[in-house]
């Protein structure tokens, strides 16, 4: 069992580097925790329905960026619908359509929110998300560690790439004071997209960052199958993933490496890992290497995020405008953000529902120390609470009866920890925030030599497009 690679982890970001590193000729293995792929963005299937294990949409899709290239390198076999209103926000008062079209888009802002300039500022927020895409493949080279690596940073390119880094140091808040946008709901709109993009509020998320965010419902896809198909369509590229495999140490030898799992010993010349940084302090003996991983990024993992989900089914209605919507509200029991994120499967979708109905996620931010060393009745209280809270909201909202909502399971940081081992049950990555430098997480820089890290608590972060946009990046850095 010796491979040029190990990589720790079946999710998008493990799998995705695995796939691309063996077309290109070398032997790969996944050590996976968990008896399917997909990592945080899995699935399970109950009841004779699959559920998207997140409230996950597809994005990234347009030419040129991250899955498109992935799609087209792999060539995935995978069918997609392009969802339009790519999400729908559900105010207080208003119902707001993210048409994909900037003109149509335009005009929905106009006719919600009259007196403001939209065009001058979604403008601003598209050129600024162009320009991250292209400098988010620009930098993949960082660190510089050879002559040519250099040589080949400063070029047209990259200068160019540079005109944009001043929006890294200036908040989405300021651009919006900068333009006299005052109106409340508007701003909650702002706010409310970027926690589920940026996992962070206008005030501390990076303009660039923010932009990026901000600009992902217009670049929104719907995969039959759900994320099941999309994980076993990358891991059908993958000879040697390793199923019910947990990691339990790491030992540093000096051809490579052993990772020790609960099956048995694998060996490697290099070591890829994507499960969260702060699982790795207790996969290494070396006091040292603890401590980094302790210590960097320095960030308290209780800043990070984790999630509330609600599991469902309701009646399909084709009348509905997307399957994808943002439903405002006060802030839910337990919970922490004042709205909460609903995906549906696809009306026509026979792979994921039966019967005539819809699969339904319903996903919202909260703190794992909410959830996390509970007694049982506590815990179970706890869990029906905020499920009440969000359900009633969601029958008024989407027009439903009591009996229309069937096949309700609940999940919370326990179920992270449980199912995907993460630590704490944190998901959604590391915020983006105007207090940290994003120089510092780079998929190349760990304490060990030949040892990377990709994965959402590493760059570039958040999201599906962006883990993978690392894999593709690392490979790259190591083949080139």
């Amino acid at each position: 069992m010796e491979y040029d690679y190990i990589v720790i982890g079946a999710g998008s970001a493990g799998l995705s580097f695995a796939a691309l590193m063996e077309k290109k000729g070398h032997s790969v293995a996944v050590l996976e925790a968990h008896s399917i792929p997909g990592g945080c963005s899995s699935y399970f299937e109950r009841d004779g329905f699959i559920f998207d294990a997140g409230a996950t949409t597809l994005s990234g899709l347009k030419k040129g960026r991250p899955l498109y290239n992935l799609i087209q390198q792999l060539d995935l076999k995978l069918e997609l619908t392009n969802i339009d209103p790519g999400i729908v926000s559900i105010l207080p008062s208003q119902t707001v359509n993210r048409f994909k079209n900037f003109d149509q888009w335009m005009e929905e802002l106009k006719t919600k929110f009259p007196d403001i300039d939209h065009r001058t500022l979604w403008t601003k927020f598209l050129k600024i998300e162009n320009q991250g895409w292209n400098l988010s493949t620009t930098f993949k080279n960082i660190p510089l560690r050879s002559f040519k690596k250099i040589s080949s940073f400063f070029n047209f390119k990259t200068l160019g790439a540079v005109g944009t880094l001043p929006a890294l140091l200036k908040s989405v808040d300021q651009e919006l004071i900068s333009q006299k946008i005052t109106d409340p709901e508007y701003l909650s709109m702002i706010d409310e997209m970027l926690f589920i993009t940026a996992q962070n509020n206008r005030q501390d998320t990076p303009l660039l960052m923010g932009s990026m965010g901000l600009g992902y419902p217009d670049d929104t896809f719907y995969a039959t199958g759900g994320m099941k198909a999309f994980a076993h369509a990358i891991a059908s590229n993958c000879s040697n993933i390793f199923y019910r495999n947990k990691v339990q140490k790491i030992v540093p030898v000096v051809s490579g490496f052993e990772v020790v799992t609960n099956k048995g010993v694998y060996k490697s010349k290099k070591l890829i890992s994507t499960i969260p940084l702060w699982n790795h302090v207790d996969l290494f003996e070396d006091q040292k290497i603890k401590d980094f991983y302790l210590n960097y990024p320095a960030l308290n993992p209780d800043e990070c995020w984790s999630a509330f989900m609600i599991y469902l089914t309701i009646p399909t209605d084709r009348n509905r405008s997307s399957l994808y919507y943002q439903i405002h509200t006060d802030v839910i029991p337990h919970c922490d953000t004042r709205s909460f994120f609903v995906s549906l499967s696809h009306p026509d979708d026979k792979v994921r529902s039966i019967n005539g109905r819809q699969v339904v996620t319903i996903s919202t931010h909260t703190r794992a120390n909410v959830w996390l060393g509970l007694e049982i009745d506590d815990y179970k209280k706890k869990k029906a609470e905020s499920a009440e809270y969000i359900l009633n909201i969601l029958k008024d909202k989407f027009q439903l009866q009591d009996n229309d909502l069937q096949n309700i399971v609940t999940g919370s940081p326990k179920s992270f920890i449980k199912y995907t081992n993460r630590y704490n049950g944190l998901v959604g990555g590391i915020p983006h925030s105007l207090k940290r430098n994003p120089m510092d997480f780079l998929i190349a820089k760990s304490p060990i030599e030949n040892f990377y890290m990709l994965g959402d608590t590493q760059f570039p972060g958040q999201g599906i497009a962006a883990v993978v946009l690392g894999a593709q990046n690392l490979t790259e850095y190591l083949t080139n």
